[in-house]
C-alpha cells in the first residue's frame, strides 16, 4: 500500500479534479441532500482566498487513488492560536490509516503556525437524525478532541412555505419594531452601511452561542468588509440582503443575509442573522429575515430550497427559522483539542 499526500494546487488542474472527484464520494455518502460542488466552484474558490484567512487544502492519495482530503485554515488576524481542520475520506477507504496520516500534517501545521488549539466537526447522530455513522465521533474521541458545540442544519423548502404564517410574523415583528425602518440591497454594502454592516459583522463569533469554543470577536473593518465582497463576487455568489435601521441614530442594527451560487441554482443559504445587542426586543431577528426571504424569493424564483446551520442552544433563532418552516435534515458536532493542555491522544503516536 503506497500512501502519498500532495497539496491541491490552482497550477494543477490535475489536483483539482481529483479533490473534486473526493469531494462528490463523500458528499454522495455523507450529504446526499446537497447539491454537487463543480470543478468551477472548487476553482474559483481556490483564486479567491477570503481575508484575514489562510486555507491550505491537501489530497491523500492511496496506490494512485485519490481517497481523502484535508482542509487546514488558520485566522490571521484574530484567534492566532486556533488552527480548523477538515479530514474527510472516501468511505471505502476508512479504517486504512489515511486519517491517522491526514492529521500528522494537521498536527505538522499546528507548529509550524504555533497553533495551540484545533478546532474540528463531523457528522452527529441524534435520535430523529441519524448520521450515515459513527467514524467521525469515534476518529475525534480516538485523538483527545471534546466535545463542544452542537449544530443543527434545517431547510426551507420554498414551494411549501406557508404566506400566512410569514404575514402574521411580518405583522407581529412590526408592531414591535416601532421606530426602526428596513433596507435591502443586493451583493456588495451600500457606502453609508458599509460601517455598520462591518460592526455587525465582527459581533457574530462572541455574540453568537460558541460553547466552549475559545473564540475571539474580529474587529471591525470596513476595508476587510470589502475585500470579503470581493472574493464573494469573484466566485460567483450572488447575496441578497436586508437590514434594520434605528431611525433616531441612523444606525444599521440588523442585518440578515442569503446567499445562492450561479453553479448550484435551485439551492441557497440562509446565512448571518444578527441584531445589535442594545436594540433586542423588538423582533428585529424575525422581522429582517421574513422581509429578506421575500426580497430573495421575488429576485430568484428558480431557488428551490434554503439550508441553514444553528447552534443547538441558539433558541431564540431556531424558533423563528422553525415557524418559518426550517425543519432539520442532519446534526454536526464541533470538536476541539488543546494541544498546550492535553496534547493529541496516546493513539495518535
Amino acid at each position: 500500500m503506497s500512501l502519498r499526500i500532495a497539496p491541491v494546487s490552482v497550477d494543477d488542474p490535475a489536483s483539482i479534479d481529483a479533490w473534486v472527484e473526493v469531494m462528490e464520494r463523500i458528499r454522495e455518502y455523507e450529504f446526499p441532500y446537497l447539491p454537487p460542488r463543480t470543478r468551477r466552484m472548487a476553482e474559483l474558490m481556490l483564486e479567491h482566498e477570503f481575508p484575514a484567512r489562510a486555507v491550505e487544502h491537501r489530497l491523500a492519495w492511496l496506490d494512485g487513488e485519490p481517497v481523502g482530503r484535508l482542509e487546514v485554515s488558520r485566522m490571521t488576524e484574530e484567534n492566532l492560536k486556533l488552527l480548523f481542520f477538515t479530514i474527510e475520506v472516501a468511505p471505502r477507504f476508512r479504517r486504512r490509516g489515511v486519517g491517522r496520516a491526514l492529521f500528522g500534517e494537521v498536527l505538522a501545521y499546528a507548529r509550524e503556525y504555533d497553533r495551540s488549539v484545533l478546532v474540528t466537526s463531523g457528522s452527529l447522530s441524534m435520535p430523529d437524525l441519524p448520521a450515515p455513522d459513527e467514524a467521525p465521533a469515534a476518529f475525534a474521541a480516538a485523538f483527545g478532541f471534546t466535545n463542544t458545540l452542537p449544530e443543527l442544519q434545517r431547510r426551507l423548502t420554498l414551494a411549501e412555505v406557508d404566506e400566512d404564517v410569514l404575514a402574521g410574523m411580518q405583522s407581529a415583528a412590526q408592531a414591535k419594531a416601532v421606530g426602526y425602518r428596513l433596507v435591502r440591497w443586493r451583493d456588495a454594502a451600500p457606502e453609508e452601511l458599509a460601517e455598520g454592516v462591518a460592526y455587525l459583522e465582527s459581533r457574530l463569533m462572541t455574540d453568537a452561542p460558541r460553547g466552549d469554543l475559545p473564540l475571539e470577536g474580529e474587529k471591525p473593518d470596513v476595508g476587510r468588509l470589502r475585500r470579503f465582497e470581493e472574493a464573494v463576487a469573484a466566485r460567483r455568489r450572488r447575496t441578497f440582503h436586508t437590514g434594520a435601521i434605528h431611525e433616531q441614530t441612523g444606525a444599521l442594527v440588523a442585518w440578515t443575509t442569503i446567499s445562492s451560487d450561479e453553479e448550484t441554482p435551485g439551492h441557497a443559504w440562509q446565512q448571518i442573522t444578527i441584531v445589535d445587542p442594545v436594540h433586542r426586543g423588538h423582533r428585529l431577528g424575525a422581522l429582517v429575515k421574513v422581509e429578506n426571504l421575500r426580497f430573495f424569493r421575488a429576485e430568484m424564483p428558480q431557488v428551490e430550497v434554503v439550508d441553514t446551520f444553528n447552534a443547538a442552544a441558539n433558541g431564540f433563532m431556531i424558533s423563528i427559522n422553525e415557524q418559518m418552516g426550517f425543519r432539520k435534515v442532519a446534526a454536526f458536532q464541533n470538536w476541539q483539542l488543546d494541544l498546550a493542555k492535553d496534547g493529541p491522544a496516546a493513539s495518535a503516536n
